[in-house]
This record gives C-alpha cells, sequence and structure tokens, in this order.
C-alpha cells in the first residue's frame, strides 16, 4: 500500500486542515480560527459571511488530488462531526473533470483507496448521474460530485437541469421541519423546487475547488453561495493575492 502514503509535506497540510476546521468548533468562527493560526487577517467573501472559507497552496506536481481525497474527510469529521458527507468537487475543465472522475471511480486507483479507506461507503458521480441521486445513497454512505464550476452556471444547458424541479429527486425533501426547508429555492407560489441543487443547499455540502484561483469572480462566488456550502477548500498553486485574496492557510514550497 505504498501508494496510500502520504508524504511528509503533504501530512504538514492536512495537520494544518484540521487544526484550523477544529478552531473553527472551537471558537465558532472561520476568521478568529485562521488568524490565530496564520497571524493574518482573514477575508470574508459577502456572499458567503461567516463560511470556512481556506486555500492550501501546493505546486504543481505536488499530489494536489491526492491531498484532496484526504481533506475531504478532515471536513467531515472535524468540522461537520460526522462519518457520511456530501462533497461537491470543483475543477477547472471538462478534461479535468474527466481525468478526475476516472480516478475516482476507478476502485484500485490510489486515490479512490485514499476515499474509501477513510469514508468506507463512497460513491463518485458526475452531474448527469447526481440528478438521480437517491436519499438512501445519501443517507447511508458518502457521496463526492465531480464537475466543473461552469455546469453549476444557469446559462449552461446541464447548468439549467441542476436547478429545475426533478421528479427523481422529490423524496429527498419530505419529513422535514419547516424551518430545514426554508432556505430552499421555490417558485413564486412558494412551493420548493425538486432540484438538485436544493439537496445541495439542503445537505449543505463540503465544496472542493481544485486550481482555485479560476474561481474568484463574482459570478463564481453567486454560484457558490446557492448551494449554502458548510466549508469551502481551495487548491492551487497560484492563488488569488491581488483582486480577491484567497485565505492561504499552509503553503509548500517548490523545493
Amino acid at each position: 500500500m505504498a501508494d496510500l502514503r502520504l508524504k511528509d509535506y503533504q501530512q504538514l497540510v492536512l495537520d494544518k486542515l484540521r487544526d484550523y476546521f477544529r478552531r473553527c468548533s472551537q471558537f465558532s468562527s472561520a476568521s478568529t480560527a485562521f488568524y490565530h493560526l496564520t497571524q493574518r487577517p482573514y477575508t470574508e467573501i459577502a456572499e458567503l459571511p461567516g463560511l470556512p472559507y481556506v486555500c492550501l497552496r501546493l505546486p504543481t506536481g505536488a499530489g494536489k488530488t491526492f491531498v484532496a481525497c484526504h481533506a475531504l474527510p478532515i471536513a467531515a469529521r472535524e468540522l461537520l462531526q460526522t462519518e457520511r458527507s456530501l462533497a461537491l468537487w470543483l475543477v477547472p475543465s471538462n478534461a479535468i473533470r474527466e481525468q478526475t472522475l476516472k480516478a475516482l471511480k476507478d476502485r484500485q486507483h490510489p486515490y479512490r483507496r485514499a476515499l474509501d479507506s477513510l469514508l468506507g461507503n463512497v460513491a463518485v458521480l458526475d452531474v448527469g448521474e447526481a440528478l438521480y441521486l437517491t436519499r438512501p445513497t445519501l443517507d447511508t454512505g458518502s457521496v463526492v460530485i465531480v464537475s466543473t464550476i461552469q455546469a453549476f452556471r444557469v446559462e449552461d444547458t446541464e447548468g439549467r437541469k441542476v436547478y429545475e424541479t426533478n421528479g427523481a429527486l422529490m423524496d429527498h425533501f419530505s419529513g422535514y421541519e419547516a424551518a430545514a426547508l426554508a432556505g430552499l429555492e421555490t417558485y413564486e407560489n412558494g412551493t420548493i423546487k425538486y432540484s438538485l441543487a436544493n439537496v445541495l443547499r439542503l445537505r449543505r455540502p463540503i465544496i472542493l475547488v481544485d486550481e482555485a484561483h479560476n474561481a474568484r469572480t463574482q459570478l463564481s462566488f453567486d454560484t457558490l453561495a446557492r448551494f449554502d456550502p458548510a466549508c469551502i477548500i481551495e487548491l492551487t498553486a497560484t492563488p488569488d493575492t491581488e483582486m480577491s485574496p484567497s485565505n492561504v492557510l499552509h503553503q509548500v514550497s517548490a523545493a
């Protein structure tokens, strides 16, 4: 199982992430937890107030995807205090989406083996498959949906399907108190949309953004906010440091 062993610098990144989420719980504040660990101010996004939204900076070739596979269970256990979680894994292009999906769906691949060993029962889906996601799948295991952020934009054909009512998802919304359903998107008459976007919103996903410097635009923030995430973890070699600075929690030097 040598291919499942984390390198020292990867372990350091994950230890820092674990410390951060523990402090988020301790202080009930994403910004205080960040300052406590880094002694740097925290940049909050107006559309996502109070949200733990941090960046792990790893150079190209440092095994970002492998680190991401370990980051998801850390977020689930340390921040959400649960063994099961719903994660949205966003990548910058369709080519990388296909590559990531292929690796994560292959039970022999080190990435998938890492997920399985840490999370147990895992379903890896693309957006098309997620449109038929069953409630028992979410209730009994962890689900990872791999997509580009563009696929969740309303002007995209696939994106429109994410926000439309879908009879296959109706079961996800039964048995909840009115308060739990209050923040969901509805029609003008107040009827809840049985959409994948609302399933995500109801479950408050962990969002993982690969090559995150491509996803720090106003449009991206508006899109991410529609899913009411529990946290956002960015992974990139080149974080935004000027226009809309990322909260870099830990950086690995190229050396």
